[in-house]
């Protein structure tokens, strides 16, 4: 070869190595090398293909200088030069296509001018020992002692070409592996957040699912209200994973957990340098929530400043970054969620009758534990089966004093205070039954007409306790009295006396 040509391999080389390190698609990377092939070698009408193992068939993956048409050929094994390289893992070289019957022409005939000829070089693509495809050009005229040189660079890019395949089906089984896992988990939150999930059949909580179910699939801001605890975002997500959008990101931002300064930030994102400490550009949850859902909890308290800003975004869907210029649209839907009085913020001037307006499109109310006794056994035990479980406990029930205790509570916590109670009860039961004892102290009173609450004196919670014990072993003896007995040691002229005395009738206890 000249004496130019090491110079110019080492070019080639560098500039593939350049187009495997920019792109993650194979197939725009294989022709870019093809080009490179022809730009700096000369080396024209590039083909790579690449084994079918399934139908044993070799197709075309990448080409340079080929019609649409002609990148449609297959060859099968042993067909043709192409065949034959991927069977035998073995390079060939014709040094004149005309003259050799091997050559098939499958993707189009050779134009050369007068006095010249075209040579076809065919090398094997071999990953871990096998042939995976191969690497062809045409070179016009080539000298005979080229061809070693040809054939040795080829070899070279061929083996980058297998490793950059082995990468290419690494990456694609990771992103397949990645999009079912994404799957997976929309099911799974889908089916977490399905309104009949909900734990609550009062009522109050069947009017809830029906607002739920009427809101869902439109783009209407709804502005969820109650107490602490009542479980505000659950129905935000039960309304977004039941929508239109539930394939689309649900983003949620707590605003009280921010000061102003860094809540607008996180709202809307902000540029590198808009601030001291602002060293990169940072996206907005409305930028992130796009398509989608972004649940704004405890809307209460935001500031006037930036409900001014918000009340613009809902109003014409845009905003800016902190620190830019540039007008930046979103297609979010918005819900917000509340615990406090927003009339009386009004009055107050603490919030803006304007943005009431704008968020109080559709309002779903939350009613507070109290008001929905019949759920507060529906929700002890969810919690129960759920705690039991992370915790690998047996515990299969919740004995009836502790059941009167839960009941008769006021529960000023609403669900978030159920579900610690029952956690903590969980954690220190050692047996298969929540008992009174287990449960916070704040449970253990007894109430004057729901004055103050006086702790319960000894022979009282004694008394208790001892009730609860004999109602328990009757349940399990099916409210046979000598078996219940000798379970507690005692005997049954003592255990019936016990009876009489708390006015218990095991007639209708059963193991529960």
């Amino acid at each position: 070869m000249a004496a130019k040509t090491p110079e110019r391999e080492v070019v080639l080389l560098a500039d593939i190595a350049k187009a495997f390190a920019d792109s993650l698609d194979l197939e725009a990377t294989l022709e870019s090398i093809l080009k490179l092939l022809d730009t700096h070698m000369r080396l024209k009408r590039g083909v790579i293909t690449l084994l079918d193992p399934e139908s044993e068939t070799i197709q075309i993956k990448a080409a340079h200088g080929l019609s649409a048409e002609a990148r449609a050929t297959s060859y099968k094994l042993g067909e043709g030069i192409t065949g034959m390289v991927v069977q035998s893992g073995k390079e060939v070289v014709v040094p004149d296509i005309k003259r050799d019957t091997r050559f098939l022409a499958k993707t189009g005939p050779r134009e050369a001018s007068p006095g010249q000829h075209v040579a076809f070089f065919c090398v094997p693509i071999i990953l871990e020992g096998r042939t995976i495809g191969s690497l062809s050009v045409d070179r016009k005229t080539p000298k005979p002692e080229e061809f070693e040189d040809h054939v040795r660079l080829l070899n070279i890019i061929a083996t980058m070409i297998a490793q950059a395949v082995k990468l290419n089906k690494l990456f694609e089984s990771s992103r397949r592996q990645l999009q079912d896992e994404n799957a997976r988990l929309r099911r799974e939150l889908k089916t977490r957040f399905n309104i009949h999930n909900m734990v609550g059949t009062s009522n109050a909580m069947q009017e809830v699912y029906r607002l739920i179910e009427q809101v869902a699939n439109s783009n209407a801001t709804v502005l969820v209200r109650g107490e602490s605890g009542t479980g505000k975002d659950l129905v935000a997500h039960a309304i977004h994973y039941n929508s239109l959008r539930s394939d689309k990101p649900f983003v949620k931002i707590n605003c009280t957990a921010l000061p102003e300064t860094l809540l607008e930030s996180e709202l809307f994102g902000h540029e590198k340098g808009a601030f001291t400490g602002a060293t990169d550009r940072k996206i907005g949850r409305f930028e992130l929530a796009n398509g989608g859902t972004l649940f704004l909890d405890e809307i209460g308290d935001f500031s006037l400043n930036l409900q001014v800003k918000l009340l613009r975004v809902i109003q014409f869907r845009e905003f800016e970054r902190v620190g830019g210029n540039q007008t930046i649209r979103s297609n979010v839907r918005i819900i917000v969620a509340t615990h406090k009085n927003l009339e009386q913020e009004i009055r107050n001037g603490l919030f803006r009758e304007d943005l009431y307006y704008r968020i109080n499109v559709f309002p779903i109310f939350l009613p507070p534990l109290r008001e929905r006794k019949d759920d507060v056994m529906l929700l002890a035990d969810y919690f129960l089966e759920k705690y039991a479980r992370e915790n690998g406990k047996m515990i299969t029930r919740i004995s009836t004093p502790a059941i009167r205790m839960l009941t008769s509570y006021h529960w000023p916590g609403n669900i978030r205070e159920v579900e610690n109670c029952v956690e903590r009860a969980v954690l220190v039961c050692d047996g298969d039954v929540i008992r009174s004892e287990h449960l916070p102290p704040s449970l253990q009173m007894i109430r004057d007409n729901e004055a103050i609450p006086v702790r319960m004196t000894l022979p009282k919670e004694v008394a208790n306790l001892e009730m609860e014990r004999i109602i328990d072993a009757l349940k399990k003896s099916g409210g046979q009295q000598r078996a219940a007995a000798r379970e507690l040691g005692l005997t049954e002229r003592m255990l019936g006396y016990k009876i009489q005395k708390y006015q218990i009738s095991p007639k209708q206890l059963t193991f529960g």
